[in-house]
């Protein structure tokens, strides 16, 4: 009996091997296996990426092709994950906020598996899917949010809002030059302000039952056409947003599809046997335009190689979206902003503290910069609320000025501006490589590290040597698109 019930509710891999209509979980399991895909591609053509055996990358590869064509598969979403987050903190510090927000979805995905766990050991006859997919959503959800509160906070300064120098531009100019428009001003000034309405408007609505169509609507084109420039890999980025936008789905969007495709081929088993070819014929086509079959090393997502897949899965998923999500039904609440358990709500804190770690003196990489001219270094600001805060650390108001080493090479790749560093992201540097003396001028004197120089970084506890990265500091007025 109780083999019966964990078959009927889904908890039981076996029976995930049958083709069956697509489910929330199995949504987040497809759209999921697809990013970690990328990831597991770059991975390849990455000497020093963890896990380091080549052989590894490949069979997380072939498991990510077995996530998108048996959606079901959940596993496939716990092992990425699992491997995923061990891999970011294998490489911290990471400066990366795709990887950074990626790592944060991926803790959410295992604690809320463990949630899930717990309550199916005290209940056999609860549906796993279902308990799984709610216990990751809940603190998922947040993330977004989060994701956007500081995706607009963080732009509100002088530089974003000058089209001379505006991040938005720099996107906004990778598009239109296509069209030749790239020096329209209405037009840059459009992509400026547009991000600021599309952002909150995406924040708010997508907690609301009523209007989260609305929040999807007009928030997932953003993440579409972002992704389409080709800018530091936006649609890696892209891709893990249409994760988070798939854990507002309600269970009644995934419903309402599965009833029409059955009603259109015939019947449920029909459909989803036709959603598998659909499944494969897509792989396989991607495998071999992408000339896998040949050369693994080409699975790596280039703009190039990869934005048609990139366009056909994210429109497949606006499409689905916008002719599914549901207007508020009747009983539905206002707003729901519910997590349960109460204590995953730790993740979603701790990703908030993280994007406000430029505020609070501390990295000003991996923090949720979101393309920004953000500028909080050296006591200055270009922020019109807030610099560093009152109480805030000292790591980013000790500045060092590189002069010259005794190594050309790292003269030519850290020297050759005369770039200024915050102090411990400088000794990051040197401490990695021995031997290295380094000319530099701190606090107004000139010394030379060779002379009886303290290694911030060395001195730091392992545990924040895990979490500190600050980019070099630009000093230029207005300050140009950098990050």
């Amino acid at each position: 009996m109780e083999q019966s019930a964990i078959d009927s509710h889904g908890l039981s891999v076996g029976s995930s091997f049958a083709a069956r209509p697509m489910d929330r979980l199995g949504l987040l399991t497809l759209l999921s296996s697809i990013y970690f895909f990328l990831m597991w591609g770059f991975a390849l053509d990455d000497p020093g990426a963890w896990p380091a055996s080549a052989s590894v990358q490949i069979a997380l590869l072939i498991m990510c092709c077995a996530g998108i064509l048996l959606p079901r598969l959940w596993p496939v979403l716990i092992i990425n994950s699992f491997v995923y987050a061990l891999s970011y903190y294998a490489k911290s510090p990471v400066a990366s906020n795709n990887q950074t927000t990626s790592f944060f979805v991926s803790v959410v995905i295992l604690a809320g598996a463990s949630v899930a766990l717990v309550a199916w050991l005290r209940d056999r006859n609860i549906d796993w899917r279902e308990a799984l997919f709610s216990a990751i959503s809940g603190p998922g959800r947040w993330l977004l949010a989060i994701l956007y509160f500081w995706g607009i906070y963080h732009k509100i300064n002088t530089d974003f809002l000058n089209p001379e120098v505006s991040c938005a531009v720099v996107l906004y100019t990778t598009l239109a030059v296509d069209f030749g428009l790239e020096n329209w001003r209405l037009g840059q000034y459009g992509a400026i302000y547009a991000t600021f309405v599309i952002e909150a408007t995406a924040m708010i609505l997508l907690f609301s039952p009523r209007y989260k169509r609305i929040g999807m609507i007009v928030g997932i084109p953003f993440h579409i056409i972002i992704g389409w420039t080709g800018y530091a890999f936006y649609k890696d980025f892209s891709t893990i947003v249409l994760v988070m936008y798939a854990m507002f789905l309600p269970a009644s969007a995934l419903r309402a599809a599965v009833d029409d495709a059955a009603r259109w081929t015939g019947s449920r088993a029909r459909a989803a046997s036709l959603g598998r070819a659909a499944l494969f014929a897509g792989l396989i086509m991607f495998l071999v335009v992408a000339g896998v079959a040949g050369d693994i090393h080409r699975a790596v997502p280039t703009h190039s190689g990869f934005v048609w897949a990139f366009t056909v899965y994210a429109l497949l998923f606006y499409a689905f979206v916008v002719f599914y999500t549901p207007w508020k039904a009747p009983g539905d609440p206002m707003w729901d902003f519910a997590i349960r358990p109460v204590w995953l709500s730790l993740v979603p804190v701790i990703f908030f503290l993280n994007g406000a770690s430029p505020y609070l003196g501390l990295k000003t990489e991996s923090s949720i910069a979101m393309f920004s001219n953000l500028h909080t270094e050296d006591h200055q600001t270009n922020h019109l609320l807030t610099g560093q805060l009152p109480f805030a650390a000292s790591y980013q108001n000790d500045t060092v000025r590189i002069l010259g080493s005794n190594s050309p090479e790292f003269d030519q790749r850290f020297a050759s501006d005369g770039r200024t560093w915050v102090r411990y992201q400088f000794d990051a540097l040197i401490a990695r490589r021995p031997g290295l003396e380094v000319a530099i001028a701190h606090n107004g004197v000139v010394t030379n590290t060779a002379e009886g120089w303290t290694n911030t970084f060395t001195a730091a506890p392992k545990w924040l040597r895990k979490y500190l990265v600050f980019k070099p500091i630009d000093y230029e007025r207005p300050k140009v698109c950098t990050h």
